[in-house]
């Protein structure tokens, strides 16, 4: 085919379809050889099922051909991370228990995706339970990021990341409760949206686990993609059908009130003793800032409320402790509690994660001291939601370093990694995502160029509650000015 299919966005390929340069069907087997070429390389797609995929492409064209549309995503091939619910793939979230399970029927936002026209082709891979900033696991192992087959794509969604990095597939459907879909756009150079939490429904979600009604406490579902434009597009079909409050609530995001870049009020956050950057961030960061300011945006640069991440992360961490506590036994749960204060006395010599004390306090605490947590990040924030009568958007780090060397070899809060040649905590990874994800803020991780190691490079774009199309607007114009996405060489 004349046209590289691989690199165009959705709504390109979904234009063409509708113009008839491409069938459904050819758009279909096209992203069926490049994974069949490259994935063995990157093992980013690890379940496929072609033949109802192929019958569904037939289906959109001949619905096509009669002057029908299937809706706004007619005909359109994609993936869809290994933690949703896709009939005709197995649904294993990365743990072995789930090896075998296969659903019955879709995820309610996969179900509003293929509603859609969408045509679902393959799942991507995830680290066990989605529970890690890399994507590996037992049944499907290690996938690789396509920028440096050595370095991760990031998790939880990282195989999602890698495969639009690597131009299988144009529109991705993630997950996020610890930056699992912003960080891995940030380490493969993809647009991802976390949404404000609660208007995409998690149920056919794992975890928890199959058949859980409730849509859970920090955890997110959203888009990723090659450009901002679909992020929105994915975002207008799957926000707003949530079953629990159902048929009396209905969502309406404001749009965005700005037209022009110009027209925003930013806040730049790239600077906090509690985590540190690494200098090919902050390189990174200055030129972004240039770029703004070059192009006529009111630009402060400062923390927010002069709060810094030491005042919000610790809250974060006890109430992400508590969620990943419903999997634990009983007693495991309370060990955790009972080790949270020796740990907070001894942190500092056995050089354990930053506040990490309070993660095991949340996963042993009782419901009584949840709540007292769950008041506190409501005090949170009201509070923080006087920086948005003053800001449009504050501009954060989506972690604090690019992608890193895949680093398997030892439980989570025991590994290490390399910032500026010093040994930091793995666990520092999470530290620059957990404000957005603590208030429930929607967040766009956007590209903003290549570092001088060769690596892409993101901005995390946060705004204010149900502000989700102001924060995609943003990164929309920003491309203009600083570039979208880059495809890496394969």
């Amino acid at each position: 085919m004349a046209t590289d299919w691989e690199y165009q966005t959705a709504k390109q390929q979904l234009q063409a379809i509708q113009k008839g340069e491409v069938s459904s069907r050819d758009l279909l087997e096209h992203c069926i050889a490049r994974v069949e070429r490259l994935n063995p390389a990157l093992n980013a797609v690890v379940a496929t099922d072609y033949v109802a995929a192929r019958q569904r492409a037939d289906e959109a064209d001949a619905a096509r051909n009669r002057g029908e549309s299937l809706g706004p995503l007619h005909g359109l091939p994609m993936t869809i991370k290994d933690t949703w619910e896709v009939p005709g793939m197995p649904c294993t979230a990365g743990a072995g228990i789930f090896r075998d399970y296969r659903p019955k029927k879709p995820a309610v936002a996969v179900n509003a995706l293929e509603s859609a026209g969408a045509i679902v082709f393959g799942k991507t891979n995830v680290p066990v339970f989605a529970s890690d900033l890399q994507s590996f696991n037992k049944i499907y192992g290690t996938t690789r990021n396509p920028w440096d087959v050595k370095r991760t794509p990031g998790g939880s969604s990282g195989g999602a990341a890698a495969a639009l990095a690597a131009g299988f597939t144009a529109l991705e459907l993630g997950s996020d409760i610890g930056g699992s879909i912003r960080i891995p756009a940030h380490f493969c150079g993809v647009y991802g949206h976390k949404p404000t939490h609660g208007i995409v429904s998690l149920r056919g979600h794992i975890p928890g686990p199959p058949g859980t009604m409730g849509e859970g406490d920090l955890v997110v579902g959203g888009p990723l993609a090659r450009s901002a434009e679909d992020l929105q597009l994915a975002m207008d079909v799957i926000a707003g059908d949530v079953p629990l409050v159902q048929p009396g609530w209905n969502l309406k995001l404001p749009a965005a009130k700005q037209k022009k870049l110009q027209d925003f009020r930013v806040l730049l956050w790239v600077d906090d003793a509690a985590c540190p950057l690494d200098t090919n961030l902050v390189a990174q960061y200055g030129k972004l800032e240039r770029a703004l300011r070059e192009s006529g945006v009111s630009v402060d640069k400062s923390n927010p409320l002069g709060m810094d991440l030491d005042q919000l992360y610790p809250t974060y961490l006890n109430l992400l402790g508590s969620v990943m506590g419903v999997s634990r036994k009983k007693f495991e749960r309370r060990l955790m509690g009972l080790a949270a204060p020796l740990l907070h006395r001894l942190g500092q010599h056995l050089d354990a994660p930053r506040h990490f004390d309070q993660f095991l306090a949340g996963a042993g605490q009782s419901h009584a001291d949840w709540l007292r947590f769950d008041e506190r990040r409501n005090r949170l924030r009201e509070k923080f939601k006087r920086v948005f009568e003053q800001y449009d958007v504050i501009l954060m780090p989506p972690a604090l370093t690019t992608a890193i060397p895949h680093n398997q070899e030892r439980e989570l809060p025991l590994r290490k990694i390399e910032i500026n040649g010093a040994r930091r905590n793995y666990a520092d990874l999470l530290m620059w995502i957990s404000p957005a994800t603590l208030m429930g803020l929607p967040a766009t991780s956007a590209p903003v160029g290549i570092t001088d190691s060769g690596l892409p490079c993101n901005i995390q774009i946060v705004g204010a509650p149900y502000q989700d199309k102001t924060t995609i607007k943003f990164a929309s114009l920003l491309a203009k000015v600083i570039g979208g996405f880059t495809p890496p060489s394969l």
